[in-house]
């Protein structure tokens, strides 16, 4: 059973559209459920797919003529969602008018950890501006897992000790606003996730298993990649996802499995997955959180 969504106001929803595909699967997904959507793609960022719904293209010093549209279009409730570029530095914000918005919308990576403080600057900005922030996972409930092994591999009695690692680990690192995600093995943290994202922090993996491959150890799978939010971050707009490239990383890096915090962490074409995971002969499966830590998580 799912859980009750939130109250919804009347209209399509908008989308503001980085890159990746998340944002064409929310943007179907409204449209499922009977509101529509109207999407504004970023050029540059934003898949030409978008093109097919309701849209316009926008740069980023178009602020004004974004929520212009964005109203004539009856749009209340907002979305944001998908990849977008963050530069090496970061201003504070000094107020939150339509242009300051749309410059810290382009110092933003959405679904990479960051400045999670920031992050809740420019919810508080589009919400004075009269707008409804709503989660990716709001809009498309499905792309979020209750607490399940996915497909048909099941961590083992030997995975276990890690997994609960893992989770501990990643959460206390999200206490710092440093990352969403850990590779823990043999009870040891083996890698962390930083600004450059889980593909980058499984490749590290990779690249040191091939080193000791190359020095004529051979290894058999071992380790398990946990995700979780971080408990400061709102999860409207900042909400860990893994997908089909994910279990690639995995097999590459000799993992057996990943796990993920249940109904907090998106999973990009669960059916996808589920067949690659079963295809790799690796477990994807979804834990229930508990603790004062996870319940500050939006």
């Amino acid at each position: 059973m799912k859980a009750p969504g939130p109250t919804l106001n009347s209209g399509p929803i908008g989308i503001i559209a980085g890159s990746g595909s998340l944002p064409g699967l929310v943007a179907q997904a409204a449209v499922s459920s009977g509101r529509g959507a109207f999407v504004v793609a970023l050029e540059g960022f934003a898949e030409k797919g978008l093109s097919t719904f309701p849209h316009i293209w926008a740069r980023y010093s178009e602020a004004s003529r974004v929520l212009r549209h964005l109203r004539a279009a009856d749009v209340s409730d907002l979305v944001l969602v998908g990849g977008l570029q963050r530069p090496l530095g970061l201003g504070y914000l000094k107020d939150f008018g339509p242009q300051v918005i749309w410059w810290a919308l382009r110092n933003l990576d959405l679904f990479r950890s960051g400045d999670s403080a920031m992050l809740q600057k420019i919810v508080t900005a589009f919400e004075r501006e009269g707008f409804t922030i709503l989660g990716a996972h709001e809009v498309a409930p499905e792309l979020v897992l209750p607490p399940i092994d996915l497909g048909a591999v099941s961590p083992d009695a030997n995975t276990e000790p890690d997994i609960d690692r893992g989770f501990e680990a990643a959460i206390g690192l999200g206490t710092l606003d440093i990352g969403q995600g850990v590779i823990v093995a043999r009870g040891r943290v083996l890698a962390a996730e930083a600004a450059e994202g889980t593909d980058a922090m499984l490749e590290r993996v990779a690249e040191m298993r091939a080193q000791v491959a190359n020095a004529g150890r051979k290894l058999k799978p071992l380790g398990v990649l946990v995700k979780a939010p971080q408990p400061i971050q709102d999860l409207r707009v900042d909400m860990p996802a893994i997908g089909p490239k994910t279990i690639q990383g995995i097999v590459d890096a000799g993992l057996v499995g990943v796990a993920i915090a249940a109904h907090r962490v998106l999973v990009l074409d669960p059916e996808e997955v589920r067949r690659l995971a079963d295809e790799a002969g690796v477990f994807v499966t979804a834990r229930k959180l508990s603790g004062s830590a996870m319940s500050q998580a939006r």
